[in-house]
């Protein structure tokens, strides 16, 4: 009787899985493992300039061709100039500005995926959370030197926002027991905050920020 009833209840656990669609957890830019693209290449394309090498740097910005055309399409705005401009001046304040600010785009993106999608994707919501947490920690040095410079708190609040997202998709729970319903609102004014408080700690957001995104 117990083989009997478990059968039931795995075919049906192992059928939803058919339901998580592969463009749920590739198609916005992330995988389950390993570091998001736009990560590996900020983090590339600092240590090619701490070696001086911007044949290097070209090489990482052809990785992220792909959503520099993306978020010209959803946001209006072309980075693709200032990154040219920056190998070609070797100048390594508009280059890292200029990734930073394709990380802010991605955020943006992520969320309004999470919304549009009304958290109801759970394996999905979930995923771009990890990788905002992502973006988060290779722009927690500056985050970091900020706070310092500014006796502000703003590493703590990140922290807390994106803990306070994490806490709104809510659970699938186990086979459908003590499922928890996602908290849309919350996460909608959460995430507006975390936007906002980014454009505070990086200016050159700004654009970004008043960017209406195009429905995609």
């Amino acid at each position: 009787m117990k083989k009997f009833m478990l059968i039931p209840t795995c075919f049906l656990f192992v059928l939803s899985l058919f339901f998580i669609t592969p463009q749920d957890i590739y198609a916005y830019g992330y995988g389950l493992r390993g570091k998001d693209t736009l990560v590996a290449v900020y983090e590339n394309i600092i240590a090619a300039i701490q070696n001086n090498d911007y044949k290097s740097i070209q090489s990482e910005v052809k990785i992220i061709e792909v959503p520099l055309s993306n978020y010209l399409n959803y946001y209006g705005i072309n980075l693709k100039p200032a990154l040219s401009k920056g190998i070609k001046e070797k100048s390594p304040d508009i280059i890292v500005a200029t990734i930073e600010q394709l990380i802010y785009f991605a955020v943006r993106e992520k969320i309004y995926w999470n919304i549009k999608d009304e958290l109801e994707k759970f394996v999905a919501t979930k995923a771009r959370l990890k990788v905002i947490f992502q973006y988060y920690t290779v722009l927690k040095p500056k985050i970091i030197k900020s706070d310092q410079e500014n006796n502000t708190r703003y590493k703590k609040e990140i922290l807390d926002l994106i803990m306070g997202m994490k806490n709104t998709l809510g659970t699938a729970g186990a086979f459908g027991y003590n499922a928890k319903p996602p908290n849309l609102k919350e996460f909608t004014r959460l995430s507006s905050r975390l936007e906002k408080v980014l454009v505070l700690i990086f200016p050159h957001f700004k654009e970004g920020y008043g960017a209406k995104i195009n429905p995609h």
